[in-house]
């Protein structure tokens, strides 16, 4: 019979069979073909006398008991007949160490005495024909890393979970990576509450040369500072409401404020300096597992709808490996970005030299590509026959991608300062004189301070038309969205770029945590869960210990330590004993916004405690969105929800949520926006590139929000159209 090869799912097979031809047959293992038992029913009857049997690991020898799923029966029976025929059997398995394990236990159950691993990051014919001439042994370090994490996994997850059932109550999780995610949001949520804010104002002026532009007054002279002092800004300020020490500023009152704004009005400043320089910003390196998953937000997708969509691509040989530390390119792929932006923009698009890209993860452990479109020549967007989100995200992949490999781009940037009586004022202006990598791929940022400034000099004097004051309010810490937290995860070192995805939607069905717009606001059990776990268990919850572990698990896939020396030390010398010391006492915690006011763990759930009254906390309530009105009226048995938008309509299974026409439609006018800034630097427009970009609606990215009369009523000016800015908030 012909060679068997084993991949993981059914699309990846029916793919590479297209391509291996008639002497080959692939087939799928369907993931995890072993596990430890996830029920007493799978616990084999010599095991289950054993006082661990319900762990699934000898928690001595951590030795685990592993057993075949019923729902994985046929698919092992299926496989072990082929293989008996097979001449050959490659285990084509993913070569992370999920996958390294996948092909570990499929060499067991098949009796294959010397496993063949054939590996590859991308399905095209020619990485395939490369992947069977350089097959490999099973690399048994990586098996036993994942091992490890398994094994480490259930002894936390069955350890902890019992204290969070006895103490906060319900079937509720703990984990290893789950846990420490929680608690970067609790700690976020719980500075909110913490937060007291302060006033501050900024005072601006339009300068009316042609164009005009706006400056803001800066520093105030008087004779006790005659060098002049700062007005105080938003940074100035702790998260208390008070100067932080060591700040010397103004602290202008409303009157001051008002003066200050109507002593500008009409009057002429003096030009004192004008600073020009080149600026630029170089490309974005391209796509890894986080990366991609934050820019999703883009998109409208959560993290685990981006992962899922770059599944299908890879599997569909449209992207290489979709789990991946790594921003470096293969001299191929290099080679490719580079000819592809010299196709869409001509010669002087690229460098001299390629750019390459190097992880700034220390804990980074694959030693895959970055994310990129596969094979040797890549297909643009308008060419792949794709829609919806499959399209959006391979075209985020492709504009990525060939982006980091083209010129920075490059700003005049001018700084004025000007004066006026005792106030100082400053501006700045940045104008685009070499696209770059801009003709391609929208920067975020780049439009910050793009106001035009005419050509000035030192000593020439600009007449002023003030605007009004704005009374302004420094903002509480904003709540992380997905992308905000698997970015704060990368940095931590908390979890691997296989578990983000999974970790969000874990704390999201165990409803630790709510999506409210973009933002992931913690619910009460979420807060409760937190609490218990920092005071008990508080090696699970702190960042540093989950990375340390993390480490650990790189240095038994390098072969520096063994799988019994990790779980030693982290388990047996580590976690074992702080969970046999925990208590099983209900967390109780104070609301730091509302005064007397606090949650408590019961039986019945959540409750809301004041003034010696307990009662439950509606499951709906955020706990740091409640006002003293929400708990008078949680207490007095009258809260009611607050209405919301009404949602978009559920889009049918198996319809795209947008369409392809309507996804181009969406990225028309960054397209056009883009277009007239590239003419504006010299660059000729290029038709049929498009960006990658869905804008939507969420929550303002600005740090201040206004409180005086004349901030909250908006204001017009000619060609400009007012009103509130809307962006991807976190």
């Amino acid at each position: 019979m012909a060679t068997l090869v084993i991949v993981e799912s059914p699309a990846k097979a029916r793919k590479i069979a297209g391509y291996l031809g008639r002497d080959y047959v692939v087939r799928a293992s369907l993931g995890h073909v072993r596990d430890l038992p996830g029920s007493k029913g799978e616990i084999p009857e010599r095991y289950r006398a054993e006082p661990w049997a319900n762990l699934g690991v000898n928690p001595e020898t951590f030795a685990p008991i592993y057993v075949v799923p019923a729902s994985k029966k046929a698919t092992v029976r299926e496989l072990q007949q082929l293989a008996a025929k097979a001449d050959r059997v490659l285990f084509a398995s993913d070569m992370d160490r999920e996958g390294e394990a996948i092909s570990y236990h499929l060499s067991r159950l098949l009796k294959v005495e010397h496993p063949t691993r054939m590996v590859f990051t991308e399905i095209t014919s020619e990485a395939l024909q490369a992947a069977l001439k350089a097959t490999r042994p099973l690399d048994l370090h990586l098996v036993a890393a994942q091992e490890a994490r398994r094994v480490i996994d259930r002894l936390v997850g069955y350890g902890v979970s019992p204290l969070l059932w006895g103490s906060v109550g319900g079937k509720l999780s703990a984990g290893r990576v789950q846990s420490a995610a929680l608690m970067l949001l609790a700690q976020r949520e719980m500075a909110r509450m913490r937060f007291k804010p302060a006033t501050f104002w900024s005072i601006r002026a339009d300068v009316l040369t042609r164009p005009k532009f706006t400056a803001t007054v800066t520093h105030v002279r008087s004779s006790e500072h005659p060098q002049g002092l700062p007005i105080a800004r938003a940074g100035d300020y702790t998260q208390d409401g008070v100067l932080k020490g060591g700040v010397r500023v103004l602290e202008m009152t409303d009157e001051q404020a008002r003066a200050l704004s109507a002593y500008l009005d009409g009057k002429e400043a003096t030009v004192a300096q004008v600073e020009l320089t080149e600026t630029r910003s170089r490309p974005a390196p391209p796509f890894i597992t986080s990366t991609l998953q934050q820019a999703g937000g883009r998109l409208n997708l959560s993290a685990k709808q981006v992962m899922d969509v770059a599944q299908k691509l890879y599997e569909g040989g449209y992207i290489t490996y979709m789990r991946t530390d790594s921003p470096a390119l293969s001299d191929e792929a290099l080679t490719e970005a580079r000819r592809e932006a010299t196709r869409l923009f001509g010669p002087a698009a690229v460098p001299a030299q390629p750019r390459q890209y190097a992880t700034r993860n220390k804990n980074a452990q694959e030693a895959h590509e970055a994310i990129r479109p596969a094979g040797k020549t890549w297909r643009a967007p308008d060419t792949v026959g794709l829609g919806g989100d499959e399209l959006a995200v391979y075209t985020l992949i492709y504009q990525r991608t060939v982006a980091s490999q083209m010129n920075d781009a490059v700003f005049d940037k001018t700084v004025v300062t000007l004066t006026c009586g005792a106030a100082t004022l400053s501006a700045q202006g940045r104008v685009l004189k070499e696209a770059g990598y801009l003709q391609l791929l929208q920067d975020e940022e780049e439009e910050k301070d793009d106001q035009r400034l005419p050509a000035l000099q030192a000593g020439q004097r600009v007449p002023l038309k003030a605007r009004p004051p704005e009374g302004k309010k420094t903002s509480a810490p904003t709540r992380y969205s997905e992308a905000t937290l698997v970015q704060a995860m990368e940095k931590a070192g908390i979890g691997r770029p296989s578990t983000y995805a999974q970790t969000l939607a874990t704390l999201q069905t165990r409803e630790y945590v709510r999506v409210t717009g973009r933002q992931l606001s913690v619910t009460a059990v979420g807060l409760l869960v937190a609490t218990y776990l920092a005071r008990q268990v508080p090696e699970v919850m702190q960042k540093d210990f989950t990375a340390t572990m993390e480490a650990g698990l790189d240095d038994v896939a390098a072969g520096g330590t063994t799988r019994l020396a990790y779980l030693t030390r982290f388990w047996t010398e580590g976690l074992a004993p702080t969970i046999r010391r925990a208590s099983r006492d209900a967390p109780s915690l104070p609301l730091p916004h509302l005064e007397a006011t606090r949650l408590r763990a019961t039986g019945s759930g959540p409750h809301l405690i004041r003034g010696g009254q307990s009662v439950p906390l509606p499951a709906e309530v955020i706990p740091a969105d409640l006002t003293d009105a929400d708990v008078t009226a949680v207490i007095d048995g009258t809260w009611t929800p607050r209405k919301r938008r009404a949602k978009r309509e559920a889009v049918p299974e198996g319809e795209h949520a947008t369409a392809p026409e309507q996804l181009c439609g969406l990225r028309l006018k960054g397209l056009q926006k883009l277009s007239t800034r590239a003419e504006r630097a010299g660059e000729k427009r290029v038709p049929g590139v498009e960006l990658a970009t869905r804008r939507s609606s969420g929550v303002s990215t600005k740090q201040t929000e206004s409180v005086s009369e004349a901030a909250r009523t908006p204001r017009r000016t000619p060609g400009k159209t007012t009103g509130p800015k809307t962006g991807g908030g976190h």
